[in-house]
């Protein structure tokens, strides 16, 4: 097969060429590798021509909306990621009869510890208290300890499942919802079910873990937001658009509740003038949580999805919401 990597990211190249690659090449496949943004919407397409694959990494966004019916000799998308309808039509690829797999996990523990970090981060205001350091100041602003506090999850996927175990480790009281009721895995974990109302009204700490779907956009609305406690912190490092963002901007802007984190933006890079930057106890990092050594394996693992689907036995296919 002829694979194409159109929006190949330079800090990428050396893990890629190393775990995609060559194993490629070993299985007679060939991938090109180019350093191009998708702005240009028919240089995009026009790269693609005569490629039988795409490899997205999909760092700066969704694949153009003509590109899929524009590029005939396409029978695979392999998306380096879990969440690849954000950033392909799935839909459309299906009934083009394109497939679309996806690396359904790969960097679970490095979410949930990152998403651990954020909550200390506000918990104990460590970003605020390093700008007053490094201003050759010295204040001291109250933190919160967590040990005995609330923590609520949203989402009991794999990254959920990761947090509530480690804030039960931690000594927090966790509570956790899902969309879908799961029993047998909910019965193994520390803490209660209850629901998302509650959730937010008893939570000290919010952390947010659902996967973005039509279902879910939105889920955390301004309603649920104004539920939560004064001395709540939000965490979110799962998908902008499932959060009211200008709902949370108010509650801080307002210092209704005591501070938030974010790891995942409407565009990213966000638009700055758009964030509340002037609350003292907002931390923002730039979409991080799965960066670590041992969760790039999802490079290597998109690869493996190209061979499984040549050698006629695809696995990880993405199917579209309505099936």
């Amino acid at each position: 097969m002829r694979i194409v990597c159109i929006d190949g990211e330079r800090q990428y190249a050396d893990i890629v060429k190393r775990d995609v690659i060559e194993p490629l090449r070993a299985a007679g496949h060939q991938l090109d590798w180019f350093e191009e943004r998708f702005e240009d919407v028919d240089a995009t397409i026009a790269r693609a021509q005569g490629y039988d694959a795409v490899y997205i990494i999909a760092d700066q966004g969704p694949l153009p909306e003509r590109f899929l019916s524009s590029v005939p000799s396409l029978k695979l998308v392999s998306f380096v990621g879990t969440g690849a309808h954000r950033f392909v039509n799935v839909a459309e690829a299906e009934s083009l009869g394109i497939t679309v797999t996806n690396v359904p996990d790969f960097a679970s523990r490095s979410v949930a510890e990152h998403a651990i970090a954020l909550m200390f981060s506000v918990a104990r205001r460590v970003p605020e208290g390093d700008r007053i350091v490094r201003a050759g100041e010295w204040a001291k602003h109250q933190g919160l300890k967590l040990r005995g506090r609330t923590l609520g999850v949203v989402g009991t996927g794999a990254i959920g499942r990761e947090v509530i175990q480690m804030g039960a480790a931690l000594g927090m009281d966790v509570v956790f919802w899902n969309r879908t009721e799961r029993p047998e895995a909910e019965a193994e974990l520390p803490g209660r079910r209850v629901a998302l109302d509650e959730l937010f009204r008893v939570s000290d700490v919010v952390s947010l873990h659902v996967t973005h779907t039509p279902e879910t956009e939105g889920l955390v609305s301004a309603e649920l937001l104004g539920s939560l406690k004064p001395s709540a912190i939000l965490v979110n490092t799962a998908r902008d658009e499932i959060l009211d963002r200008t709902a949370l901007f108010a509650l801080l802007r307002e210092d209704r509740i005591f501070g938030a984190a974010l790891d995942v933006f409407e565009t990213e890079p966000p638009e700055i003038s758009e964030l509340p930057l002037d609350h003292p106890n907002l931390v923002l990092t730039p979409h991080i949580g799965f960066h670590t050594d041992e969760a790039d394996e999802v490079f290597a693992i998109a690869g493996r999805n190209i061979i499984a689907f040549a050698d006629g036995t695809p696995r990880n296919v993405v199917h579209s919401i309505t099936q």
